[in-house]
């Protein structure tokens, strides 16, 4: 919970720039909310390992401010200039992990990341938007407070006044995103496959190959400019190491699997198939052009490695990107990735499937998935020009 104190005197706030990693770790133990308690000691070893490694970075531009009043702490902001982050396909500034019990606090943790960007020339700031974004997501929660905490979904107090807050320093909630639970397993438009797309899952070791055309995907197969784009080669190697925490024994298999009375359709069974179902991360099925050999689409899941954190089975799924090019649009590549990623990701105990940070301006995201899911989650991420 946010450590509650009461600041009678609001001359009595204070705050300073750390580069000190062991002070940080103290302020985060002390003020960052976490809904499962378990999980805080592993998300402050996380998050303070990041920093530390962009804090000894000195081409890095991020800074961390801590707020303290009569030598208690009582806000916490990191700030930072990501080269990877783009807001409508521009680079910009953000802050994120803001946590202030006071409006004071936040005003003024808010004035040292204004200060500290327009020291960079940069003259838009967003959040939160909090880096590593594989766990940390962005948005700052709205609804949804009750539901499971899952990776790489921002968390919030549901006490916490941080919208208000942002909201009287004159920040606007730019950008509206949504969860989803996904609760049909199969998609009709996804039953019909054309006979052109094969279905594809590669081990670990062979996804970096496709690193380059994924990206190359992302920046294209999008309909509209997106507000708050997925991130470059950083955010792909993020998603590799998360891939590479869980453990083989994840990927185990029954031993009288048999794909042709698993599925009907011949793509499916084909793909399963061709690999081995036991090497290949079910968490990215790819969808094939068969005369070029070119992916036509994908899905970039993420494994719950909150669960994996509490010595727990891995039975969630955050089905984070998907991406389909737009010479592929309308011929159900998207549900048939849904189908084919369920059906396989099933195999080895995932039951849980949540669409998230869905745009909620993106008529074609909302569209395709409002008919298979339950909006359990909002988000909201606040900008201003400074």
């Amino acid at each position: 919970m946010i450590q509650s104190i009461d600041i009678k005197n609001k001359d009595s706030i204070k705050v300073k720039e750390s580069n000190n990693i062991e002070e940080i770790r103290e302020v985060l133990n002390a003020l960052l909310y976490v809904q499962n308690e378990r999980l805080k000691p592993r998300l402050v070893k996380e998050l303070s390992n990041y920093l530390n490694s962009k804090l000894i970075d000195e081409d890095y531009k991020l800074k961390v401010f801590i707020a303290s009043s009569d030598s208690e702490y009582c806000g916490f902001v990191v700030s930072q200039f990501d080269p990877n982050y783009k807001s409508y396909s521009r680079k910009c500034g953000t802050f994120g992990w803001l946590t202030a019990n006071d409006f004071e606090v936040c005003k003024k943790l808010i004035k040292e990341c204004e200060i500290f960007l327009k020291g960079n020339r940069v003259r838009k700031l967003r959040g939160n938007v909090n880096f590593p974004k594989t766990f940390g997501g962005f948005g700052i929660q709205a609804t949804g407070f009750e539901e499971q905490m899952i990776y790489g979904v921002t968390y919030g107090d549901p006490k916490s006044k941080i919208l208000d807050y942002l909201d009287k320093l004159g920040y606007a909630r730019e950008s509206e995103y949504i969860c989803m639970k996904v609760t049909k397993k199969t998609w009709d438009s996804g039953k019909r496959v054309s006979k052109d797309i094969r279905f594809e899952y590669l081990p670990l070791d062979e996804l970096p190959e496709k690193k380059e055309e994924i990206l190359n995907i992302a920046k294209g197969s999008f309909y509209t400019i997106m507000p708050d784009s997925t991130g470059g080669d950083e955010r792909f190697d993020e998603m590799l190491e998360t891939y590479a925490q869980v453990p083989a024994s994840h990927y185990k298999i029954p031993d009288d699997f048999d794909p042709k009375k698993y599925s009907n359709v011949p793509e499916f069974v084909e793909a399963w198939k061709s690999c081995d179902l036991e090497k290949i991360m079910n968490w990215v099925p790819l969808a094939i052009d068969r005369k070029t050999g070119d992916i036509a689409g994908l899905i970039l899941g993420i494994p719950d490695l909150y669960e994996l954190w509490l010595d727990q089975p891995i039975t969630r799924a955050n089905v984070d990107t998907v991406m389909v090019k737009k010479e592929y649009a309308g011929k159900g590549i998207f549900s048939a990735l849904n189908n084919i990623g369920q059906l396989t990701c099933n195999l080895n105990g995932i039951t849980y499937y949540e669409g998230t940070t869905i745009w909620y301006n993106n008529p074609d995201a909302i569209n395709a998935i409002f008919p298979h899911g339950e909006h359990i989650r909002k988000h909201y991420v606040v900008q201003k020009r400074i």
